[in-house]
């Protein structure tokens, strides 16, 4: 059987696939693959001390804004799928009606630089907690010739509440975000997104899925845990792992209608480097009742 997890290989967000030396392709996650990640994972049984956790929770902004000083705008694609994955966002092409958009956990706005390019009606929102990605997305040319139709604060989803004057979306976007937050504070962001936008608006979101081959990469490291299926990279940032089970349970339990919850289970072969690695994340979405 092939091996899910080769601990030599680079750790590229699943968003790598729109790379030009990659090409995508869905793979089967059988129940064999399964039992081996699964053995993988449960063999890494030792969580880091409890100084240790406080120590990356609090240090969990400045490794971040340290993240975005290394590697500028130039880590994340922008993601020019959101329009064709969220259908929802179709409306904007069919009206003239100004509509909202916010991106919550916005780095430095790989989610709605490309719809702002693309739909005249959006107005946008943005907010992250790294000082460093909120201040490259306001000096960038694109910020600055829609000033109008961009805001973006800084804002920690934890312990921040969302800027009085952003306006209620009618729709956003919460992707690769939560799984940066420790698991403990997972019901009180989603609990305050909850709060924040209005009956009817959608969000989506994307995130990493369990079984991932960098959960099985970590896990195999036997030095990365802080909690189960909840890591610590080397650059200092954290990951935690999901199931579809845990996201519907989340959104459902703070007023949210499911709408899409499933897997993706994707094979990501880069040319270049002669590398195949074996990609999960999750895809969802989700009505504000």
């Amino acid at each position: 059987m092939e091996s899910i997890t080769q601990t030599n290989q680079p750790n590229p967000d699943p968003q790598d696939a729109n790379n030009e030396n990659s090409q995508l392709k869905y793979f089967e996650f059988t129940e064999d693959m399964k039992s081996q990640a699964e053995g993988i994972i449960n063999a890494d049984a030792k969580s880091v001390s409890d100084f240790w956790y406080n120590k990356h929770e609090k240090d969990a902004k400045k490794n971040w804004d340290v993240f975005y000083k290394n590697n500028k705008t130039n880590f994340f694609k922008d993601r020019h799928y959101i329009d064709r994955e969220f259908s929802e966002l179709s409306v904007l092409k069919e009206s003239d009606k100004t509509y909202t958009f916010c991106e919550m956990g916005c780095g430095v706005g790989n989610a709605f630089f490309p719809l702002v390019e693309r739909f005249s009606n959006l107005v946008c929102y943005g907010f992250d907690f790294s000082p460093r990605a909120i201040q490259m997305i306001k000096e960038s040319e694109l910020y600055k010739q829609n000033q109008e139709r961009i805001f973006a604060e800084v804002v920690d989803l934890v312990h921040d509440p969302i800027p009085e004057y952003f306006v209620k979306p009618d729709f956003a976007t919460l992707i690769f975000v939560l799984s940066a937050i420790s698991p403990e504070n997972h019901e009180k962001v989603v609990e305050k997104i909850g709060n924040f936008m209005k009956p009817g608006s959608v969000l989506m979101f994307r995130d990493y899925g369990r079984y991932d081959m960098a959960q099985l990469k970590l896990a195999a490291q036997k030095v990365a845990k802080l909690k189960d299926n909840f890591y610590v990279k080397a650059d200092g940032t954290r990951v935690y792992y999901f199931t579809k089970e845990e996201i519907r349970e989340l959104f459902t339990k703070f007023g949210f209608e499911e709408i899409e919850n499933d897997f993706h289970y994707r094979v990501v072969e880069n040319r270049k480097e002669d590398l195949k690695m074996h990609r999960v994340w999750l895809q969802a979405k989700f009505r504000k009742l």
